[in-house]
């Protein structure tokens, strides 16, 4: 697996999907991927912003209702599933530096 450091530069609403945000990361290279995610329900989009993240980046692109994802963003939840949270990179991390 190729696990690196992302910042997420800009999150929106998916157009088309209720529960996805469109998220542009940063993860080192020189443009910033699109990462679909289902978070909408358990994060506010306010705290997406400008958040350090960790992302799977070596996973075939898919598409998510008409929007190609590159990559996974990382994600840890209670049992009942009802509080989900983005994993945190370790303090001091800079985007696109590899953690596995």
């Amino acid at each position: 697996l190729d696990i690196r450091v992302g910042r997420i530069i800009s999150c929106e609403r998916h157009p088309d999907a209720e529960s996805l945000y469109v998220e542009k990361i940063d993860v080192g290279e020189p443009e910033p991927r699109t990462i679909v995610s289902g978070l909408v329900k358990y994060v506010p989009l306010e705290a997406m912003q400008d958040r350090m993240v960790m992302v799977i980046c070596n996973l075939k692109p898919r598409n998510m209702r008409g929007i190609k994802s590159h990559g996974m963003l990382l994600a840890a939840s209670d049992e009942p599933h009802l509080v989900v949270e983005p994993l945190a990179p370790p303090p001091g991390a800079k985007a696109g530096e590899r953690v596995w």
